[in-house]
């Protein structure tokens, strides 16, 4: 390893890096747009209360008395419709009412603070108190669809955080993965191969050019959108550990591409694949735990506990041995595909 020839190599890969119009203009226009999209966003969680019902007796004293609290009540037929409407978020939370009157359902969706989850079952038992006009003993239950997020609501600003953070690096990663492609496909890197330079400095140059253009762009989004708080440090350490893991992912797709085209398709397929993990913080509860076999996810994961959550370094430990552990794996793999290309 010769420090000389990577400093060189380094200031090289970045120039070309740059000099592709297409990831310059993504680079500046996705940052600018992401920094906008945070701010148009709301900071706050709307708490007006929409109402679902399912009834098999008609209502009449308790949907007089919504109508002069000005609640917004919907009323279904089907217990699956009303389902599907607490999970997308259509309404607050939804009541099935027996036919006698005497048991009620409260359905409420997983990322509900807990004292609103109380008022929620109180404001069930106080509409049955309404329409019978007398205390009855009633039973209820409550039954929370999704990943249970007590406590935990955060506006969709704050979500976004994690998941944009996440489409940046990846953007990048395959502007490197191309940078690397093309070297390939232009015998440029035989050229280098039969000077001084190894393999191994032609590693770690890529290495350096994956994490100034993936670091960088991601960092300047979390300080302008976040700021520097109290758990600054550790989002910049797990955001180095994350662009650490998709450079690997950047030399993989790049040392098994012929070009940019195929850059673009494996890049592609491995950006809808990771991406998924995403949803479950836009959304908690829209996918099960399967997502966690993907290793993106310990990357969104970590930033959305971190941010959201204030997790800790101990809290967050298993995300950085996963994502080092896969990120070595998938640079390990990149490696043996690029030293058979290069002969």
């Amino acid at each position: 390893m010769n420090l000389d020839i990577i400093k060189v190599l380094t200031k090289k890969d970045i120039n070309l890096f740059f000099k592709n119009r297409f990831f310059s203009l993504i680079t500046i226009l996705g940052l600018i747009s992401y920094i906008v999209i945070f701010f148009i966003l709301p900071k706050t969680v709307d708490e007006n209360i929409k109402l679902a019902i399912l009834s098999e007796r008609p209502l009449t004293r308790a949907s007089y008395f919504l109508e002069e609290e000005n609640v917004e009540t919907l009323y279904f037929n089907s217990i699956d419709d009303l389902k599907k409407a607490v999970i997308n978020k259509e309404v607050s939370f939804a009541i099935l009412f027996s036919e006698d009157v005497k048991k009620i359902v409260v359905f409420i969706p997983a990322d509900v603070e807990e004292e609103m989850r109380e008022a929620y079952r109180y404001i069930a038992e106080e509409l049955l108190y309404v329409e019978l006009g007398y205390t009855l003993n009633i039973e209820s239950k409550e039954v929370v669809l999704g990943e249970d997020m007590v406590g935990k609501q955060i506006p969709l600003r704050k979500r976004v955080v994690p998941v944009v953070t996440f489409l940046l690096i990846m953007t990048e990663t395959l502007g490197l993965a191309n940078l690397i492609s093309e070297e390939i496909e232009g015998k440029t890197i035989f050229a280098l191969l039969s000077t001084p330079v190894t393999v191994s400095d032609i590693f770690i140059s890529k290495t350096l050019v994956g994490l100034i253009t993936t670091f960088i762009p991601s960092l300047i989004f979390i300080i302008v959108t976040l700021g520097i708080g109290r758990n600054f440090p550790l989002i910049v350490f797990i955001l180095f550990v994350g662009c650490l893991f998709t450079i690997s992912i950047g030399f993989l797709i790049g040392s098994i591409s012929k070009d940019f085209m195929g850059v673009i398709g494996f890049g592609g397929l491995m950006f809808v694949i990771l991406l998924f993990p995403s949803f479950n913080v836009m959304n908690p509860g829209t996918f099960t735990s399967w997502v966690k076999s993907i290793p993106s996810h310990f990357l969104v994961d970590g930033l959305h506990k971190i941010i959201n959550f204030d997790a800790t370094f101990r809290d967050i430990l298993q995300h950085i041995f996963i994502l080092l552990s896969t990120g070595g794996i998938l640079y390990l793999l990149g490696g043996i595909f690029l030293k058979r290309r290069i002969g």
